[in-house]
């Protein structure tokens, strides 16, 4: 029922995902809440998404797969203990979907549609994660039959494997 890296435990996942968030820091910012439209709007064309191991995507990209991680191992520790951190969890997801709505545009093409399942996930799970919330509702969109491969998909891409 979990994929193979659900035994993170809330020890490790904690400091795992500071280091992510840090790491988020460096390519916008790390607050959720801050304003998207407080940059300058850009007059030309977005560029077409780029494998090169560094477009926004691939510079990103490891942050983004412990914070997957790290969010996933709450929710398996979150199963076994039947309790829900709300507050962490709201906060964890946020960060990742903020951190996956930057990254999405530059997304290489052989990784896009498992990376938007993936980000889809997270959103719906972090949806449900209110005070009458059935445990279940939470935890079916990142842990399920049809989503699991592209969360392994996504854990397992390796933006600089195309240069070997």
């Amino acid at each position: 029922m979990f994929s193979p890296r659900s035994w993170i435990s809330a020890t490790i996942a904690a400091p795992m995902m500071v280091t992510a968030m840090m790491t988020a820091g460096c390519s916008g910012s790390a607050d959720p809440g801050a304003d998207s439209h407080s940059a300058a709007p850009s007059t030309s064309a977005p560029a077409s998404p780029s494998p090169s191991p560094t477009s926004a995507f691939c510079l990103d990209l490891t942050s983004f797969q412990v914070g997957v991680v790290a969010y996933r191992g709450d929710l398996a520790d979150a199963v076994h203990s039947q309790q829900l951190d709300l507050k962490g969890l709201r906060q964890r997801a946020a960060v990742i979907v903020h951190m996956g709505e930057e990254m999405q545009a530059s997304a290489p093409p052989d990784i896009a549609k498992q990376f938007r399942t993936v980000l889809g996930a997270i959103k719906r799970s972090s949806s449900k994660l209110k005070p009458d919330s059935q445990l279940r509702d939470v935890v079916d969109p990142v842990f399920n039959e049809k989503g699991n491969p592209s969360f392994d998909a996504v854990d397992e891409y390796d933006c600089g494997a195309r240069d070997k």
